[in-house]
């Protein structure tokens, strides 16, 4: 804080203070471990000792000089040339059936337009295709719809998809769209992505 205030002399004082407590075997309860030549102290008592040094510099602890950051300066930031929503996330509370095969071959029917299931995650874990059984599963888990033909997908696709899953009486919790900027991912991959 000192030195976001520009105290970076206050700040080298209280740091070297703290360095020389520290030589003189002053430890909190978090870092004391009992050696010979140190002492348990609670935080007050520990603030009273480094109170207490404040103009001695350490012996063996490297001394620090805490020196004015350099000013915070903005980089141009680049223009992006090209945005396309290339899938879509729909996160999904399947509390009454976890099986992610029955899941899976489920929300493959969903296909619509150019969208088409590609995984079903749970906890970051692909679970489908080719889950492993001996999965830990919760209730929330992500199904991952991606363009089938490379091509870009449209909101009015994405709002197809959502309805058959609405009419299947599926309770999507959020939704998250898939982008590419400039023809490279937007979005965290998948596990075996």
């Amino acid at each position: 804080m000192l030195v976001h205030l520009g105290k970076t002399e206050e700040a080298t004082l209280i740091r070297n203070a703290l360095l020389k407590a520290l030589e003189d075997g002053c430890r909190t309860g978090d870092i004391f471990i009992g050696d010979a030549g140190t002492q348990k102290l609670g935080t007050k008592e520990f603030a009273t000792a480094i109170i207490d040094r404040l103009g001695e510099s350490p012996k063996i602890l490297k001394m620090q000089e805490i020196r004015k950051p350099e000013p915070f300066t903005l980089s141009k930031v680049d223009v992006l040339e090209k945005k396309e929503l290339m899938g879509v996330d729909v996160f999904l509370d399947c509390h009454s059936n976890r099986n992610p095969e029955f899941l899976g071959k489920k929300l493959e029917e969903f296909t619509t337009g150019n969208l088409k299931l590609k995984m079903i995650t749970n906890r970051g874990v692909k679970v489908y295709p080719e889950g492993q059984p001996e999965t830990f599963l919760t209730d929330h888990c992500r199904s991952r719809f991606v363009s089938s033909d490379g091509g870009v997908v449209n909101h009015q696709t994405i709002h197809s998809l959502l309805q058959k899953f609405n009419e299947a009486g599926m309770d999507f919790i959020k939704t998250e769209n898939l982008y590419y900027f400039d023809g490279k991912p937007g979005y965290s991959l998948g596990q075996g992505e």
